[in-house]
């Protein structure tokens, strides 16, 4: 079986992968620069957000619940006691890493529609490295044991996942109807 380059390119895949790439620079801009580096990841996060918003049947009210989402995840994290993030309770890096994440979510991540348990379980394995991570880097300061922190992230991004997936395919259901 050969791969034939210029069909995988002429497919979402180069949408997909450009998508991921760039929200590498969101995350990296964001996580570890926190907010000594808003100059450089405002606009990357802007640029996200755009070209996510050029893509036939971006949805403006979907982007909003993904970010709220987002922003709930957070909170619930901080206000059980288990993270205390670099800058503050919900820090402006935070929220500029949410912002573009939820733009990136809706474009690349597409392919994940109406898959509730594989979107959950891509949640599961993901969402807490990312946190592992970033805590790491300064980010974020574990405030429990880090099997507590793998776990209460584990279930979150799970949960957020499989929401997202749900999300989505009432988007497409919806972005049908009205075209």
């Amino acid at each position: 079986m050969s791969l034939n380059i210029k069909a995988w390119l002429a497919k979402d895949n180069l949408r997909r992968v450009a998508g991921l790439l760039w929200f590498d620079l969101v995350w990296f801009s964001t996580v570890a620069g926190r907010n000594d580096w808003l100059w450089l990841a405002v606009p990357v996060v802007a640029v996200q957000i755009f070209l996510s918003s050029t893509r036939r049947g971006f949805n403006w009210l979907l982007y909003v619940k993904l970010l709220a989402l987002g922003l709930l995840l957070e909170a619930s994290v901080v206000g059980l006691g288990i993270l205390d993030f670099t800058g503050g309770w919900l820090p402006l890096w935070l929220i500029a890493l949410w912002c573009g994440f939820a733009a990136m979510v809706t474009t690349t991540l597409d392919w994940l529609s109406g898959r509730y348990l594989l979107a959950a379980l891509i949640g599961v394995a993901s969402g807490p490295l990312t946190y592992a991570i970033g805590s790491r880097l300064g980010a974020a300061e574990l405030l429990v044991e880090e099997w507590i922190m793998w776990l209460a992230y584990g279930v979150l991004w799970g949960a957020y996942m499989a929401v997202f997936a749900w999300l989505m395919k009432a988007s497409e259901v919806n972005y049908a109807k009205s075209s």
